[in-house]
C-alpha cells in the first residue's frame, strides 16, 4: 500500500480568516491584520503575532510574542470553525485517492489537539488514517520524522 500525507492550513482547507482572527483578539489596540495577510497566517501563530506588532508600532521582543502565543491558541481554540473552509475539491480528491487504494494522512504544523478538533467541526476526521501535528513528537516539519510518521500511523511501511 502507498500512502498521500497532505498539508492542513493551506492545503486542505484554507484555516486565514479564523487564524488572522485569533492573532488580532491578541494584539493590543485591535484588529490589524486582514485578508491580505493570509499567506503569513499559514506560516504560524507567531509569525502573526511579529506582523501585529510590528504594525502597531510596537517595540516588541521574542518576549513578547511567547507571552502572547498561548493567548492566540485559545482565543483561536474558541473559535476554530467559523470562517475556515475545505477548499473546493479537496475531499473529493482524499476520497478518489483511497478509492485507488491509497492511505491518506495529514502532517501538520498546528499542534495535534487544534488540528484533531478542526477536522472533526469540518467532519472529514475520519477520512484520514493518521494525524500528525506539531507537538507529536520532539520536531516538526521540515524535519522527515513527522512525515515518515504520517506513513506509518496510517498503516504503511516506510520504504
Amino acid at each position: 500500500m502507498r500512502c498521500v500525507v497532505f498539508d492542513l492550513d493551506g492545503t486542505l482547507a484554507d484555516t486565514s480568516a479564523d487564524l488572522l482572527a485569533a492573532a488580532n483578539a491578541c494584539l493590543p489596540g485591535g484588529a490589524v491584520l486582514g485578508p491580505e495577510d493570509a499567506l503569513t497566517a499559514f506560516h504560524g501563530g507567531r509569525a502573526m503575532l511579529r506582523l501585529g506588532f510590528t504594525r502597531l508600532g510596537r517595540d516588541w521582543s521574542e518576549a513578547d510574542i511567547d507571552a502572547a502565543y498561548p493567548l492566540l491558541l485559545e482565543a483561536y481554540r474558541g473559535a476554530i470553525a467559523v470562517h475556515t473552509r475545505l477548499y473546493p475539491g479537496a475531499m473529493d480528491a482524499v476520497e478518489a485517492l483511497k478509492g485507488q487504494g491509497f492511505a491518506v494522512s495529514i502532517c501538520t504544523n498546528k499542534p495535534e489537539g487544534l488540528a484533531e478538533v478542526l477536522l472533526r467541526e469540518l467532519g472529514v476526521r475520519s477520512a484520514f488514517g493518521a494525524l500528525v501535528g506539531a507537538d507529536t513528537l520532539p520536531v516538526r516539519k521540515p524535519d522527515a520524522a513527522p512525515l515518515r510518521a504520517a506513513v506509518e500511523r496510517a498503516g504503511v511501511s516506510v520504504a
